[in-house]
Protein backbone atom coordinates (compact mmCIF):
# COMPACT_ATOMS: atom_id res chain seq x y z
CA UNK A 1 0.00 0.00 0.00
CA UNK A 2 1.74 3.24 -1.40
CA UNK A 3 -0.91 5.54 -0.11
CA UNK A 4 -1.28 6.10 3.39
CA UNK A 5 -4.21 4.17 5.47
CA UNK A 6 -7.34 5.91 6.14
CA UNK A 7 -8.92 5.42 9.93
CA UNK A 8 -12.71 5.88 9.84
CA UNK A 9 -13.37 6.29 13.88
CA UNK A 10 -16.38 5.61 15.58
CA UNK A 11 -17.10 8.53 18.66
CA UNK A 12 -19.04 11.09 19.97
CA UNK A 13 -17.66 14.62 18.26
CA UNK A 14 -16.96 18.56 18.64
CA UNK A 15 -19.17 18.01 21.66
CA UNK A 16 -18.89 18.73 25.72
CA UNK A 17 -17.49 14.58 25.78
CA UNK A 18 -14.31 13.52 27.44
CA UNK A 19 -14.59 10.51 24.68
CA UNK A 20 -15.13 13.15 21.88
CA UNK A 21 -12.01 15.20 23.29
CA UNK A 22 -10.17 11.60 23.50
CA UNK A 23 -10.82 10.69 20.15
CA UNK A 24 -10.44 14.50 18.36
CA UNK A 25 -6.87 13.99 20.05
CA UNK A 26 -5.96 10.27 18.93
CA UNK A 27 -6.93 11.77 15.20
CA UNK A 28 -4.45 14.81 15.25
CA UNK A 29 -2.02 12.44 16.75
CA UNK A 30 -2.48 10.35 13.63
CA UNK A 31 -2.56 13.40 10.98
CA UNK A 32 0.85 14.67 12.52
CA UNK A 33 2.00 11.37 11.07
CA UNK A 34 0.12 11.76 7.65
CA UNK A 35 -2.62 9.46 8.24
CA UNK A 36 -6.26 9.90 6.88
CA UNK A 37 -8.72 9.78 9.37
CA UNK A 38 -12.87 10.43 8.90
CA UNK A 39 -15.59 10.51 11.42
CA UNK A 40 -18.88 8.51 11.91
CA UNK A 41 -20.43 10.87 14.16
CA UNK A 42 -22.13 8.96 17.11
CA UNK A 43 -24.98 10.46 18.46
CA UNK A 44 -26.54 8.96 22.05
CA UNK A 45 -28.91 10.81 22.72
CA UNK A 46 -31.20 9.95 20.12
CA UNK A 47 -30.92 6.05 20.54
CA UNK A 48 -34.46 6.40 23.19
CA UNK A 49 -36.46 8.31 20.57
CA UNK A 50 -35.03 5.87 16.91
CA UNK A 51 -37.21 3.39 15.76
CA UNK A 52 -35.71 0.09 14.31
CA UNK A 53 -35.43 0.83 10.63
CA UNK A 54 -33.98 4.16 11.82
CA UNK A 55 -31.32 2.10 14.05
CA UNK A 56 -30.38 -0.24 11.20
CA UNK A 57 -29.87 2.92 9.19
CA UNK A 58 -27.32 4.23 11.34
CA UNK A 59 -25.55 0.87 11.56
CA UNK A 60 -25.88 1.07 7.50
CA UNK A 61 -24.47 4.32 7.29
CA UNK A 62 -21.37 3.64 8.80
CA UNK A 63 -20.93 0.05 7.47
CA UNK A 64 -21.14 2.31 4.48
CA UNK A 65 -18.61 4.81 5.10
CA UNK A 66 -16.04 2.07 6.38
CA UNK A 67 -15.82 0.32 3.04
CA UNK A 68 -13.23 2.74 2.07
CA UNK A 69 -11.47 2.80 5.14
CA UNK A 70 -8.57 0.47 5.97
CA UNK A 71 -9.00 0.26 9.40
CA UNK A 72 -12.07 1.40 11.98
CA UNK A 73 -11.39 2.62 15.31
CA UNK A 74 -14.53 2.46 17.81
CA UNK A 75 -14.14 4.45 20.83
CA UNK A 76 -16.60 2.29 23.46
CA UNK A 77 -18.52 3.55 26.56
CA UNK A 78 -22.30 1.76 27.33
CA UNK A 79 -24.30 5.29 26.67
CA UNK A 80 -22.77 5.83 23.65
CA UNK A 81 -24.37 2.64 22.27
CA UNK A 82 -27.83 3.30 23.88
CA UNK A 83 -27.38 2.24 27.87
CA UNK A 84 -30.28 4.58 28.49
CA UNK A 85 -32.90 2.27 26.83
CA UNK A 86 -30.96 -0.72 28.19
CA UNK A 87 -28.20 -2.68 28.55
CA UNK A 88 -28.87 -5.24 26.44
CA UNK A 89 -29.86 -2.87 23.80
CA UNK A 90 -26.15 -1.11 23.85
CA UNK A 91 -24.65 -4.32 23.30
CA UNK A 92 -26.97 -5.77 20.76
CA UNK A 93 -26.43 -2.15 19.09
CA UNK A 94 -22.55 -2.61 19.15
CA UNK A 95 -22.67 -6.78 18.42
CA UNK A 96 -24.93 -5.30 15.30
CA UNK A 97 -22.26 -2.83 14.26
CA UNK A 98 -19.03 -5.61 15.07
CA UNK A 99 -21.40 -8.34 12.54
CA UNK A 100 -21.67 -6.15 9.42
CA UNK A 101 -18.14 -4.96 9.82
CA UNK A 102 -16.81 -7.98 9.99
CA UNK A 103 -19.01 -9.31 6.81
CA UNK A 104 -17.03 -6.36 4.79
CA UNK A 105 -13.63 -7.83 5.99
CA UNK A 106 -12.91 -4.40 7.69
CA UNK A 107 -10.47 -4.74 10.63
CA UNK A 108 -11.98 -3.17 13.84
CA UNK A 109 -10.14 -1.59 17.04
CA UNK A 110 -11.91 -0.57 19.65
CA UNK A 111 -11.43 1.43 22.88
CA UNK A 112 -13.25 0.75 25.84
CA UNK A 113 -13.35 3.91 28.34
CA UNK A 114 -15.30 1.74 31.04
CA UNK A 115 -15.45 -2.19 32.10
CA UNK A 116 -18.10 -4.05 30.07
CA UNK A 117 -19.32 -5.28 33.69
CA UNK A 118 -22.12 -2.33 34.52
CA UNK A 119 -23.26 -4.42 37.51
CA UNK A 120 -21.07 -4.19 40.38
CA UNK A 121 -23.21 -5.58 42.96
CA UNK A 122 -22.25 -8.72 45.50
CA UNK A 123 -24.85 -11.55 46.71
CA UNK A 124 -26.78 -14.12 44.79
CA UNK A 125 -28.38 -11.59 42.47
CA UNK A 126 -25.25 -9.87 40.94
CA UNK A 127 -23.58 -13.17 40.13
CA UNK A 128 -26.78 -14.50 38.43
CA UNK A 129 -26.83 -10.60 36.41
CA UNK A 130 -23.41 -11.04 35.74
CA UNK A 131 -23.64 -14.48 34.44
CA UNK A 132 -26.62 -12.92 32.17
CA UNK A 133 -24.53 -10.15 30.91
CA UNK A 134 -21.29 -12.37 30.13
CA UNK A 135 -23.77 -14.76 27.89
CA UNK A 136 -24.71 -11.61 26.68
CA UNK A 137 -21.81 -10.43 25.49
CA UNK A 138 -20.78 -13.64 24.39
CA UNK A 139 -23.32 -13.93 22.11
CA UNK A 140 -23.21 -10.63 20.48
CA UNK A 141 -19.98 -9.47 20.73
CA UNK A 142 -16.83 -11.42 21.64
CA UNK A 143 -16.67 -13.82 19.02
CA UNK A 144 -15.28 -11.12 16.96
CA UNK A 145 -12.31 -10.74 18.55
CA UNK A 146 -8.70 -12.42 18.67
CA UNK A 147 -5.24 -12.79 17.62
CA UNK A 148 -6.08 -14.80 13.75
CA UNK A 149 -6.81 -12.65 10.70
CA UNK A 150 -9.75 -11.24 10.40
CA UNK A 151 -10.49 -10.71 14.31
CA UNK A 152 -10.75 -7.43 16.20
CA UNK A 153 -8.85 -5.89 18.90
CA UNK A 154 -9.50 -4.40 22.28
CA UNK A 155 -8.11 -1.14 23.55
CA UNK A 156 -8.21 -0.40 27.63
CA UNK A 157 -6.38 1.50 30.14
CA UNK A 158 -6.06 -0.80 33.17
CA UNK A 159 -5.10 -4.10 33.94
CA UNK A 160 -8.16 -4.69 35.68
CA UNK A 161 -10.15 -3.61 32.97
CA UNK A 162 -8.89 -6.48 30.78
CA UNK A 163 -9.39 -9.10 33.50
CA UNK A 164 -13.25 -8.18 33.70
CA UNK A 165 -13.47 -8.51 29.75
CA UNK A 166 -11.30 -11.76 29.92
CA UNK A 167 -13.98 -13.29 32.82
CA UNK A 168 -16.75 -12.05 30.29
CA UNK A 169 -15.41 -13.96 27.24
CA UNK A 170 -12.82 -11.83 25.29
CA UNK A 171 -9.62 -13.41 24.17
CA UNK A 172 -7.09 -12.51 26.23
CA UNK A 173 -4.61 -11.90 23.45
CA UNK A 174 -7.26 -9.42 22.14
CA UNK A 175 -7.32 -7.27 25.06
CA UNK A 176 -4.28 -4.63 25.35
CA UNK A 177 -4.02 -2.07 28.33
CA UNK A 178 -2.53 1.05 26.98
CA UNK A 179 -2.82 3.94 29.71
CA UNK A 180 -5.07 6.92 28.75
CA UNK A 181 -2.88 9.16 26.86
CA UNK A 182 -1.88 12.65 28.32
CA UNK A 183 -2.15 16.47 27.54
CA UNK A 184 1.58 18.52 27.98
CA UNK A 185 1.72 19.58 31.48
CA UNK A 186 0.28 22.88 31.57
CA UNK A 187 2.85 26.27 31.82
CA UNK A 188 1.02 28.51 34.73
CA UNK A 189 2.06 31.80 34.90
CA UNK A 190 -0.09 33.78 36.89
CA UNK A 191 0.36 33.11 40.69
CA UNK A 192 -2.02 31.47 43.49
CA UNK A 193 -2.69 34.37 45.34
CA UNK A 194 -3.17 36.49 42.14
CA UNK A 195 -5.97 34.35 40.26
CA UNK A 196 -7.45 33.71 43.53
CA UNK A 197 -7.69 37.21 43.99
CA UNK A 198 -9.57 37.49 40.16
CA UNK A 199 -11.72 34.66 41.24
CA UNK A 200 -12.87 36.74 44.12
CA UNK A 201 -11.64 33.97 46.50
CA UNK A 202 -9.18 35.69 49.50
CA UNK A 203 -5.61 35.56 48.53
CA UNK A 204 -4.97 33.22 51.59
CA UNK A 205 -7.64 30.39 51.20
CA UNK A 206 -6.36 26.94 50.42
CA UNK A 207 -9.10 26.01 47.03
CA UNK A 208 -9.36 22.22 46.20
CA UNK A 209 -10.79 21.68 42.96
CA UNK A 210 -13.11 19.15 40.73
CA UNK A 211 -12.44 19.65 36.99
CA UNK A 212 -14.81 18.30 34.69
CA UNK A 213 -18.55 16.99 33.93
CA UNK A 214 -20.79 16.37 37.50
CA UNK A 215 -21.49 12.81 38.14
CA UNK A 216 -22.75 10.86 40.69
CA UNK A 217 -19.45 8.48 40.46
CA UNK A 218 -17.19 11.22 40.69
CA UNK A 219 -17.95 11.85 44.57
CA UNK A 220 -18.34 15.32 44.36
CA UNK A 221 -20.74 15.29 47.63
CA UNK A 222 -17.94 13.44 48.94
CA UNK A 223 -15.84 16.18 48.46
CA UNK A 224 -18.39 19.07 50.12
CA UNK A 225 -18.51 16.39 52.95
CA UNK A 226 -14.91 16.47 53.54
CA UNK A 227 -14.45 20.06 53.38
CA UNK A 228 -17.00 20.20 56.51
CA UNK A 229 -14.74 18.84 58.29
CA UNK A 230 -12.07 21.37 57.09
CA UNK A 231 -10.98 24.79 58.51
CA UNK A 232 -12.50 27.66 57.47
CA UNK A 233 -9.90 28.50 54.89
CA UNK A 234 -10.59 26.00 52.43
CA UNK A 235 -12.95 26.38 49.71
CA UNK A 236 -14.07 23.83 47.22
CA UNK A 237 -14.39 24.89 43.27
CA UNK A 238 -16.16 22.34 41.09
CA UNK A 239 -15.67 23.67 37.93
CA UNK A 240 -17.75 22.37 35.07
CA UNK A 241 -21.55 21.19 34.91
CA UNK A 242 -23.66 18.39 34.39
CA UNK A 243 -23.48 16.33 31.32
CA UNK A 244 -25.36 17.75 28.63
CA UNK A 245 -27.04 14.05 28.00
CA UNK A 246 -27.77 13.21 31.24
CA UNK A 247 -30.82 12.95 33.13
CA UNK A 248 -29.39 12.71 35.75
CA UNK A 249 -30.32 14.43 38.51
CA UNK A 250 -27.34 15.37 41.05
CA UNK A 251 -26.43 18.53 40.28
CA UNK A 252 -29.68 19.80 41.73
CA UNK A 253 -29.21 17.30 45.06
CA UNK A 254 -25.50 19.00 45.35
CA UNK A 255 -27.07 22.28 44.80
CA UNK A 256 -30.16 21.45 47.09
CA UNK A 257 -27.89 19.79 50.13
CA UNK A 258 -24.98 22.06 50.51
CA UNK A 259 -25.21 22.81 54.43
CA UNK A 260 -25.73 26.55 55.02
CA UNK A 261 -22.38 27.17 56.83
CA UNK A 262 -20.85 25.97 53.49
CA UNK A 263 -22.82 27.99 50.84
CA UNK A 264 -19.80 31.05 50.91
CA UNK A 265 -16.85 28.31 50.69
CA UNK A 266 -18.47 25.88 47.80
CA UNK A 267 -18.08 27.23 44.01
CA UNK A 268 -20.21 25.48 41.58
CA UNK A 269 -18.98 27.43 38.15
CA UNK A 270 -20.88 25.51 35.14
CA UNK A 271 -19.45 25.71 32.14
CA UNK A 272 -16.81 27.71 31.68
CA UNK A 273 -14.40 29.56 28.81
CA UNK A 274 -10.81 27.89 28.71
CA UNK A 275 -9.67 30.90 29.93
CA UNK A 276 -11.99 30.74 33.25
CA UNK A 277 -10.55 27.36 33.22
CA UNK A 278 -7.02 28.33 33.48
CA UNK A 279 -7.41 31.04 35.72
CA UNK A 280 -9.03 28.28 38.13
CA UNK A 281 -5.87 25.93 37.88
CA UNK A 282 -4.02 28.49 38.69
CA UNK A 283 -5.74 29.30 41.98
CA UNK A 284 -6.24 25.74 42.91
CA UNK A 285 -3.74 24.11 46.05
CA UNK A 286 -4.97 20.42 45.27
CA UNK A 287 -6.86 18.98 42.27
CA UNK A 288 -9.59 15.85 43.56
CA UNK A 289 -10.79 13.03 42.07
CA UNK A 290 -13.10 11.37 44.88
CA UNK A 291 -14.61 8.97 43.10
CA UNK A 292 -16.72 6.29 44.59
CA UNK A 293 -15.48 2.44 45.08
CA UNK A 294 -18.03 1.13 42.43
CA UNK A 295 -17.01 3.15 39.82
CA UNK A 296 -16.00 0.92 36.33
CA UNK A 297 -13.92 3.37 34.77
CA UNK A 298 -11.40 1.90 32.75
CA UNK A 299 -9.64 5.06 32.15
CA UNK A 300 -10.33 9.11 32.88
CA UNK A 301 -9.69 12.06 30.88
CA UNK A 302 -10.27 14.08 33.76
CA UNK A 303 -7.64 12.64 35.29
CA UNK A 304 -4.84 13.17 32.72
CA UNK A 305 -6.00 16.80 32.85
CA UNK A 306 -5.34 16.55 36.87
CA UNK A 307 -1.99 15.46 36.49
CA UNK A 308 -0.74 18.25 33.93
CA UNK A 309 -1.94 21.02 35.73
CA UNK A 310 1.05 21.09 37.87
CA UNK A 311 -0.90 20.46 40.67
CA UNK A 312 -1.14 17.99 43.32
CA UNK A 313 -3.67 15.41 42.54
CA UNK A 314 -5.70 13.23 45.73
CA UNK A 315 -7.67 10.31 44.38
CA UNK A 316 -9.48 7.47 44.87
CA UNK A 317 -8.22 3.98 45.61
CA UNK A 318 -10.56 2.98 42.54
CA UNK A 319 -8.54 0.81 39.77
CA UNK A 320 -7.70 2.85 37.58
CA UNK A 321 -6.76 5.36 39.24
CA UNK A 322 -4.58 2.94 41.14
CA UNK A 323 -3.00 1.65 37.63
CA UNK A 324 -1.69 4.85 36.66
CA UNK A 325 -0.31 5.56 40.38
CA UNK A 326 1.53 1.64 40.18
CA UNK A 327 3.22 2.94 36.92
CA UNK A 328 4.00 6.88 38.61
CA UNK A 329 3.62 7.10 41.73
CA UNK A 330 1.81 10.94 41.06
CA UNK A 331 -0.98 10.84 42.76
CA UNK A 332 -1.98 10.73 46.90
CA UNK A 333 -4.56 7.44 46.72
CA UNK A 334 -7.20 7.63 49.55
CA UNK A 335 -9.71 5.01 50.28
CA UNK A 336 -13.26 5.55 48.51
CA UNK A 337 -16.26 7.36 50.09
CA UNK A 338 -14.36 7.98 53.28
CA UNK A 339 -14.75 11.59 53.97
CA UNK A 340 -12.52 11.61 56.79
CA UNK A 341 -9.75 10.28 54.96
CA UNK A 342 -10.29 12.68 52.21
CA UNK A 343 -10.06 16.03 54.77
CA UNK A 344 -7.11 14.21 56.60
CA UNK A 345 -5.14 14.20 52.84
CA UNK A 346 -6.20 17.23 51.92
CA UNK A 347 -4.78 18.81 54.91
CA UNK A 348 -1.39 16.41 54.58
CA UNK A 349 -0.92 17.84 51.22
CA UNK A 350 -1.19 21.31 51.71
CA UNK A 351 0.89 21.26 55.13
CA UNK A 352 3.79 18.93 53.22
CA UNK A 353 6.00 20.50 50.68
CA UNK A 354 7.92 18.23 49.76
CA UNK A 355 4.90 15.90 49.23
CA UNK A 356 3.46 18.14 47.11
CA UNK A 357 6.85 19.07 45.14
CA UNK A 358 7.29 14.92 45.13
CA UNK A 359 3.78 14.74 43.40
CA UNK A 360 3.74 17.61 40.94
CA UNK A 361 7.43 16.32 39.34
CA UNK A 362 6.29 12.71 39.37
CA UNK A 363 2.84 14.05 37.35
CA UNK A 364 5.11 15.56 34.93
CA UNK A 365 6.82 12.60 34.07
CA UNK A 366 4.34 10.77 33.76
CA UNK A 367 2.38 12.55 31.72
CA UNK A 368 5.94 13.44 29.01
CA UNK A 369 5.96 9.70 29.06
CA UNK A 370 2.11 8.94 28.40
CA UNK A 371 1.99 11.77 26.11
CA UNK A 372 0.38 11.48 23.09
CA UNK A 373 2.75 11.73 20.98
CA UNK A 374 4.85 8.95 22.80
CA UNK A 375 1.64 6.59 23.41
CA UNK A 376 0.63 6.47 19.62
CA UNK A 377 3.61 4.33 18.80
CA UNK A 378 1.91 1.53 21.24
CA UNK A 379 -1.21 2.32 19.31
CA UNK A 380 0.32 1.48 15.75
CA UNK A 381 1.16 -1.74 17.25
CA UNK A 382 -2.56 -2.63 18.07
CA UNK A 383 -3.27 -1.31 14.70
CA UNK A 384 -0.48 -3.87 13.30
CA UNK A 385 -1.40 -6.91 15.12
CA UNK A 386 -5.12 -5.99 13.77
CA UNK A 387 -4.10 -5.17 10.50
CA UNK A 388 -0.52 -6.71 9.38
CA UNK A 389 -1.46 -5.57 5.64
CA UNK A 390 -0.88 -1.99 7.35
CA UNK A 391 2.45 -2.89 9.16
CA UNK A 392 5.29 -0.83 6.93
CA UNK A 393 2.71 2.50 8.13
CA UNK A 394 3.06 1.64 12.02
CA UNK A 395 6.36 2.47 12.12
CA UNK A 396 6.47 5.64 13.77
CA UNK A 397 8.82 8.70 11.97
CA UNK A 398 10.05 11.36 13.64
CA UNK A 399 7.06 13.99 14.27
CA UNK A 400 7.09 17.50 13.78
CA UNK A 401 5.67 19.55 16.60
CA UNK A 402 3.91 21.48 13.83
CA UNK A 403 -0.30 20.97 15.26
CA UNK A 404 -1.24 21.39 19.08
CA UNK A 405 -2.51 18.75 20.74
CA UNK A 406 -6.02 19.76 21.68
CA UNK A 407 -7.41 19.74 25.60
CA UNK A 408 -10.98 19.99 26.82
CA UNK A 409 -13.75 21.69 25.02
CA UNK A 410 -14.41 24.28 28.29
CA UNK A 411 -16.85 25.92 26.14
CA UNK A 412 -20.36 26.14 27.00
CA UNK A 413 -22.85 23.19 26.26
CA UNK A 414 -25.03 24.75 22.93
Amino acid sequence: MDRKPTVLHVSTWKVPCGIATYCENLVLSLERIGWNNEIAQLHPHEWPTCLPQEIDHWRDQIVKQAESADLVHVQHEHGLFGNAVSNGFAVKRYGSLLKELHRIKKPVVTTFHTDVCTNPKRGLSGKLKRIRLTARWKKHVTGYFGAGPGKNHAIVHARDTRKSMVKHSFPADAVHVLPHACLPPRNITLSQADAKQQLGLPRISKIISIFGFVGRYKGHDLAIEALEKLPQKYHLAIVGGAHPESREEFLDEILTNIPEKLKSRVHITGWVDRATADLYFAATDVCLAPYRGNTLLSGSGAITWALSSGRPVIASKIEAFQHVNRIGDCMFMVSPDNTNELAWAVEKVVADRPLRERLVENARKFTEEYSWENSLSKLLGVYRQCAPELATHCELPTMKPDQEIVSYDWKKAS
